[in-house]
């Protein structure tokens, strides 16, 4: 039975990295989109407090900023920021880049670092993944 845990395991981390490996694929790939950028107003943030989902993680309260921008004269209120940061005080401006054809498409600014580094996670996870299954599958 553990072996077959074990198998499960390394095809789910195999599953995950080539999930992560697609979004940065698709974030990349969709970049050139994000062609303008606006200053946007922090106008709230909010503290929740998150229980650990995770043995390695600790409990503590999460910050989630929202934002005010206003691009060819719409407004867009109370839009979870993109960008977040713990030292955001209400009242600072943001750069966001947003979609000229779709301004409620937005995104931080280093939307192509962060790309790279999904498909960076998401090929290492999934070959990790890739010699967990080949090692379950010879123990077997």
């Amino acid at each position: 039975m553990n072996k077959l845990i074990s198998i499960i395991l390394s095809i789910a981390v195999v599953v995950v990295g080539i999930a992560f490996a697609i979004v940065g694929v698709v974030q990349f790939t969709n970049k050139d989109k994000y062609d303008s950028t606006v200053k946007a107003t922090i106008v709230d943030i909010e503290e929740e407090w998150q229980a650990a989902t995770d043995p390695d993680d600790i409990d503590g309260f999460v910050k989630t900023a929202y934002i005010d921008y206003e691009v060819n004269g719409v407004k867009y209120e109370h839009v979870v920021s993109p960008v977040q940061d713990d030292n955001y005080e209400v009242g600072d401006t943001v750069d966001i880049l947003y979609q000229s054809q779709n301004p409620e498409e937005i995104s931080g600014q280093n939307i192509t670092s962060a790309s790279i580094a999904f498909i960076g996670f998401g090929l290492l996870s999934a070959v990790i993944g890739c010699v967990m299954t080949i090692k379950s599958l010879k123990a077997r």
